[in-house]
């Protein structure tokens, strides 16, 4: 007999969990191994996530919340969308796993043992929009602490995020009042990277400033490759008042609608078509031999995997400490409930999809750089962190073979193909982030006094109609006068250092003074509405910044032009 679960093993769970242990209980709990299909008793399958009455599905809503989960405009700068940081084909999670997506940690210095693979958001920006240096990050994206867990299969969870801040009570962050009594996490969880002033938004952003850009944005100005039933939609309601209108019957952009949709969409994101699927319903062939004794070991009562990563959701929804990291890093879930009995626990995840993400637990593991390694991290019990460290792992003891086994189920048993290949639902646009820099750079700069060169920050993309685009300086003399110098270029025109240059006009905006007060400590941001022009969308322009600097050899420093294309 193949024991699919243990159910005997279980912990009594919280009622907060009791939509997890009911999946647990379905679960029939044998199959037969052979080749005959006689006598196969088959496990549930995952069934599809509920909805709460209050935000029931329907189409328009679905096609809404898709638009604005894929949509950078959602965040102040224009650079990151939901989907940024909850990539399919990833999946769910980050793919970014370079140097500008690491966390210092506490001791604030990269490439020692508290550093954490995170996500990159925003770069630090006051309330005004005025580009700011940050603690750990200076004027580069700043990084969040924690790895982004994944999306796909969120809609099972009473509580989302790793500490479960995001709770299933949902209210409306304007009036405070209950909106779903049970059953909301996502609608709870959504909102939250909204006003984040690490991962999507200015300090001090409102709920106004967010319904206010949502108002006149074009849906989707900066993706690509729309899918088809986006491209139909836009079609039909090419503008946001138009599309809120199709799934609410007005056009009123409220945090509630907003979290309403975001919450349906990904709602439909179903994980439910893995090899695993396909076995527990009767095709044995659906994994590989190596898989099946993976499966097997995975439910074995001596490594107690199934216990935490319960099928079919493999998750039970708990938190856990395994001694990964000292506590002193992130105490986790008990940040939430205050309860010394939670220090250092985190969420246990779903493993669905598990063998398409880069990084693994909620740092981002820089010691465990591999699903293996995050499998054989158990043998001997997990972390070296004795404080609060689940006894569940104690005595847990596994081959390097077993590992693999196990290693090849998660990976390949437990992988939706059509998330891997990003087919519906989880077919995407192309985010304008994917593409590399927003802006060409060219030209040499002039250096300014202490030999300091201002550096031109264009991160922001171009989208016509903006009434708040932004280009940034850093690293030249504080408290000079600076102004930025825009060209205009025809069509045609060749790119940053060709001759001639196409200019079509020329204009200077008005000085400002520059913040800070040593050189190469000075930095500033210019903010400027673009024309609402639809013809000026595929129009390239340039600019760099001129700093008025006496310690300069002409008395002016310069950064370098910067060339992007208007959306």
């Amino acid at each position: 007999m193949v024991v699919l679960m243990c159910l005997t093993d279980l912990q009594p769970m919280p009622q907060r969990h009791s939509r997890i242990a009911t999946l647990a209980t379905a679960l029939v709990l044998a199959s037969t191994i052979g080749a005959s299909t006689m006598g196969r008793a088959v496990a549930q399958a995952l069934p599809a996530p509920p909805a709460p009455p209050a935000n029931p599905h329907s189409e328009a809503k679905r096609i809404l919340g898709k638009a604005l989960f894929w949509d950078e405009q959602l965040s102040t700068d224009n650079t990151v969308a939901c989907g940024t940081c909850h990539i399919p084909a990833s999946g769910g999670s980050d793919p970014r796993i370079d140097i500008e997506n690491r966390h210092p940690g506490l001791d604030g210095s990269l490439g020692t043992p508290d550093d954490r693979f995170a996500s990159a958001g925003v770069r630090r920006a006051d309330s005004q929009g005025h580009v700011q240096p940050s603690a750990f990050f200076n004027f580069a994206r700043q990084v969040t602490g924690r790895r982004s867990p994944t999306n796909i299969g969120a809609a099972f969870f009473d509580e989302l995020f790793w500490d479960g801040h995001a709770t299933s009570t949902f209210f409306d962050p304007l009036t405070n009042a209950v909106v779903i009594p049970q059953g909301g996490a996502l609608e709870s969880q959504s909102l939250g990277p909204l006003l984040s002033s690490v991962e999507m938004a200015d300090e001090g952003r409102t709920w106004a400033d967010v319904t206010t850009k949502l108002g006149g944005a074009r849906p989707l100005a900066l993706a690509t490759n729309l899918n088809p039933d986006l491209s139909a939609a836009l079609a039909i309601d090419p503008t946001y008042p138009d599309l809120f209108e199709a799934a609410f019957g007005t056009a009123a952009i409220t945090p509630v609608r907003i979290a309403f949709a975001l919450a349906t969409y990904q709602r439909t994101l179903h994980p439910d078509q893995t090899p695993w699927d396909r076995y527990i319903t009767g095709t044995t062939s659906a994994l590989t031999t190596q898989q099946r004794n993976g499966l097997n070991s995975f439910n074995s009562a001596s490594l107690r995997c199934a216990q935490c990563h319960t099928p079919p959701l493999f998750s039970d929804g708990t938190y856990r400490n395994l001694g990964l990291r000292d506590i002193a890093e992130d105490n986790g879930r008990q940040a939430i409930t205050g309860l010394f009995a939670d220090r250092g626990r985190f969420k246990v995840p779903t493993l669905r999809n598990v063998g398409l993400r880069p990084r693994f637990f909620h740092s981002g593991a820089v010691e465990v750089p591999s699903l293996f390694n995050s499998v054989f991290f158990y043998n001997q019990g997990g972390g070296f962190f004795l404080e609060n460290k689940d006894p569940l792992l104690n005595g847990v003891v596994m081959s390097p073979s077993t590992a693999s086994d196990i290693t090849a189920f998660l990976q390949f048993g437990l992988t939706d193909p059509r998330v891997a290949a990003e087919t519906p639902p989880f077919d995407r646009p192309t985010l304008r982030s994917e593409l590399g820099a927003n802006a060409t750079l060219g030209r040499m700069a002039l250096p300014g006094s202490g030999g300091f060169i201002p550096r031109i920050q264009a991160a922001m993309p171009a989208v016509v109609g903006d009434t708040d685009f932004r280009v940034a300086v850093h690293g030249a003399l504080g408290g000079a006068l600076a102004r930025v110098t825009t060209q205009y270029l025809a069509p045609g025109a060749p790119p940053l250092g060709g001759a001639p240059p196409g200019v079509i006009s020329t204009s200077f905006s008005a000085p400002i003074v520059l913040a800070g007060t040593m050189p190469g400590e000075g930095y500033g941001t210019l903010q400027m509405p673009l024309p609402n022009v639809p013809a000026l969308i595929g129009q390239r322009f340039r600019f760099n910044w001129v700093v008025f600097d006496p310690g300069a050899r002409r008395g002016f420093a310069a950064s370098q032009w910067a060339e992007l294309t208007l959306r």
